[in-house]
């Protein structure tokens, strides 16, 4: 059972790991947000590897897509998630139409689950589509809120037989929605399950504007937590000239108190 006291602190940023940040200055930015969790937009695998070892967290990586070439795998970019507690990757799905793994628009959700001491959570790590059609991001985000709904499917093993089983765990979603002003999306994602932790608390820094640095304008990048978790306060860090060398968007941290249902 989760103690109605543990408190998280989650994250997501889009790292933009395309323009080949200085991985050191990536690791120590994220070693100051002092999060727990956080899932990583735009990151290569060799990058993610690289950041989860400097600051000795669990990782996993997945696959988006790959604009080069199947001969330069380096260059393929994904999602990742990393973790101060051990993290079983339990699956993830294409969003939306069918598309080439070649293609910058395939769009996809990775999750896993998080082995926190308190109790185990579902943590979920998305980037959707990107561009002016709003309906397909909402058309992404009921997807998924389908799949968090059912009961994400998880493996295990049993008498050394990998299988899918579905539980009811608590959800942690983030990611980068492109949604600036398009709570359809939001609303879409979270359903009656999550809600936006921005939205969800008083407790703010700044104004949740998140891209681009160093002036942001559009609230992109959020933080979903179950409906009966309290947040306990969300955070964008204050954005100047450093911010630019790092990645076109500012992270999003959440902290918030685990509770049981």
């Amino acid at each position: 059972m989760i103690d109605r006291r543990s408190e998280l602190r989650v994250a997501t940023w889009n790292v933009h790991g395309a323009v080949r940040p200085d991985l050191g200055d990536l690791a120590a930015t994220i070693d100051a947000l002092d999060v727990d969790v956080i899932g990583l937009q735009e990151v290569r695998r060799h990058q993610a590897r690289h950041l989860s070892k400097a600051l000795g967290l669990h990782c996993i990586w997945t696959f988006k897509h790959n604009g080069y070439s199947r001969l330069l795998p380096r260059f393929a970019e994904g999602l990742a998630i990393l973790s101060r507690w051990p993290v079983l990757h339990d699956g993830d799905t294409e969003l939306g139409g069918p598309r080439s793994r070649s293609d910058y628009r395939r769009r996809v959700a990775t999750w896993a689950t998080i082995e926190h001491p308190d109790g185990c959570f579902d943590f979920v790590d998305t980037h959707l589509a990107s561009g002016d059609d709003a309906d397909e991001r909402v058309l992404q985000a009921l997807q998924l809120h389908g799949l968090i709904r059912e009961g994400l499917a998880h493996q295990c093993d049993h008498e050394n037989h990998r299988h899918l089983h579905r539980h009811d765990s608590p959800t942690v979603v983030v990611g980068d929605l492109n949604a600036h002003r398009e709570p359809a999306v939001v609303d879409a994602l979270a359903g009656e399950l999550l809600h936006d932790a921005w939205t969800a608390t008083t407790a703010r820094s700044r104004n949740g504007l998140t891209n681009p640095t160093p002036t942001p304008h559009q609230r992109l990048d959020h933080v979903l937590v179950p409906r009966h978790w309290a947040v306990v306060r969300a955070e964008v860090p204050d954005p100047d000239e450093s911010w630019t060398r790092r990645s076109d968007h500012l992270p999003v941290i959440a902290t918030v108190q685990m509770r049981s249902k």
